[in-house]
């Protein structure tokens, strides 16, 4: 599939987008976590968001090296549309 820069940048932007909401997800679960420690409740419930934390942190990892990389191909997209040497 061709993709021109416009396109590779949008899907640029769609990937850091997951990857915010990943990290304020990875917040919330953490923070849930916090909350079952705090009122002393069950140590597999507070593992159980601690672990969904994790998640949501990989997650992020992932959509954050997806929309760098195609932040890298919509700037050499670009240049190729431009046609600039790259």
């Amino acid at each position: 599939m061709n993709r021109t820069a416009a396109q590779a940048a949008q899907a640029a932007a769609e990937w850091a987008e997951r990857a915010e909401t990943a990290f304020s997800m990875a917040s919330v679960r953490r923070a849930e976590g916090d909350a079952v420690v705090e009122r002393r409740g069950p140590h597999s419930e507070s593992a159980a968001w601690y672990e969904k934390a994790e998640t949501s942190e990989r997650e992020r990892g992932i959509a954050a090296a997806m929309a760098s990389m195609w932040a890298d191909v919509a700037g050499g997209l670009h240049l190729v549309e431009e046609g600039e040497p790259k």
